[in-house]
């Protein structure tokens, strides 16, 4: 029997336990990043880059628990976009607020910055496995 043959099997079965041990890697994290910055609509704001993975673990019940790092870029001035948002009639008075109250924490957590200004930050995310890939848990 040729030693092609012998190894269909061997291979055929790396293959499979490969895709089953599958984790949540850097871009299923880039992914749930980035997510939360266009939901807290500061996606034309700041970008995420540069994301690392540190470590990762499986909970009982079924979670998958990721450590990352990453940088966060300004894609704007803060300021400027500050501006925008104060000038904006299309976002409602509340919209507008709460944008507000969460430009000024970003002006408090890193000063007034500038486009193409970029700050560190390390995350825990957690995920669960379904149908359409890894999921990123809102906790």
């Amino acid at each position: 029997m040729p030693s092609s043959i012998r190894l269909l099997p061997v291979l055929l079965f790396a293959v499979l336990v490969a895709a089953c041990s599958r984790t949540p890697d850097t871009g299923d994290a880039r992914k749930a990043l980035q997510a939360e910055l266009e939901n807290a609509h500061l996606a034309e704001l700041l970008a995420v880059t540069d994301v690392e993975k540190h470590n990762g673990y499986e909970d009982s019940d079924g979670r998958y628990t990721v450590e990352v790092s990453y940088s966060l870029e300004a894609m704007d001035d803060l300021e400027g976009y500050s501006n925008k948002i104060k000038g904006d009639e299309t976002l409602s008075g509340m919209d507008r607020f709460a944008m507000i109250m969460t430009l000024s924490a970003l002006r408090m957590e890193h000063g007034n910055f500038k486009k193409g200004d970029t700050f560190q930050r390390q995350r825990v995310l957690t995920f669960r496995d379904t149908e359409k890939g890894w999921m990123p848990i809102q906790e």
